[in-house]
């Protein structure tokens, strides 16, 4: 059985040293005696990766956002751990998913996030006036019925790919409502675009959850919120045919 503690970190660890012996570990390289490859660490504009791989002649180039890049050590371990896990189609230590989970999780590296996709992420935004269906029109009709007048309404778009896995998401780095263009026709009932739009508004309403490495996206409040849109059966028997 592998001993997760076999060669203990430094004191003081660069990002270098950390990936340099994590690797040595889950390659069982450290077991057999051999040295782990060069390894280059190098700063990269993510948006929503934290961290990527890629090993060739010899060298493993560690690209990381720097956000990670400056997170604690213990943090910095954990995703050595599952970036290297990853590389060699192994699971990572649940203790290291969980600590990495629970850091990204804290309320002040989520808004740090938040506001780095704000400024970098690029989001299609089409309008809500499509082919067939105008967003605008159904997000005010939606309002007066089931939500606050007040309630700020947010970008309204449709994807410029029809999808028919992702019919509609939230973004709220961005915060717009994007739904999937293939809902833009004729053959839709108005119902089923009205259900999607619904569902997507109640996360204006119901915002993620956050407790711990939890993360709740359609909490208890959502789903009860979600059960009182009229017609709810038929819609998702309508979206079921597409």
């Amino acid at each position: 059985m592998q001993v997760l503690t076999a060669q203990q970190p430094a004191a003081v660890e660069t990002n270098e040293q950390i990936f340099a012996r994590v690797y040595s570990l889950v390659s069982g390289n450290a077991a057999r005696g051999s040295d782990p490859p060069k390894v280059v660490c190098l700063l990269k504009p993510y948006v929503n990766t934290m961290g990527k791989l890629h090993l060739a002649a010899g060298t493993l180039e560690v690209r990381l956002h720097e956000m990670i890049a400056s997170a604690p050590a213990t943090v910095r371990e954990a995703l050595a751990w599952i970036l290297v896990s990853k590389l060699f189609r192994k699971h990572a230590p649940p203790h290291f998913l969980l600590h990495y989970r629970q850091y990204m999780n804290r309320k002040d590296v989520r808004h740090t996030h938040q506001a780095v996709r704000r400024v970098r992420g690029r989001k299609f935004v089409s309008g809500p006036q499509g082919g067939h269906y105008d967003l605008d029109a159904i997000y005010l009709d939606l309002q007066a019925r089931y939500f606050h007048p007040l309630m700020p309404k947010p970008l309204l778009g449709w994807s410029r790919r029809p999808s028919r896995t992702l019919l509609g998401h939230f973004d709220s780095a961005h915060n717009a409502i994007i739904l999937s263009s293939i809902l833009d026709r004729p053959s839709v009932p108005r119902l089923a675009v009205e259900y999607v739009l619904y569902h997507e508004m109640l996360h204006l309403k119901h915002p993620v959850e956050h407790r711990g490495s939890r993360r709740r996206v359609h909490t208890r409040d959502f789903l009860a919120a979600e059960k009182l849109f009229l017609g709810l059966k038929e819609a998702k028997e309508m979206l079921k045919k597409l």
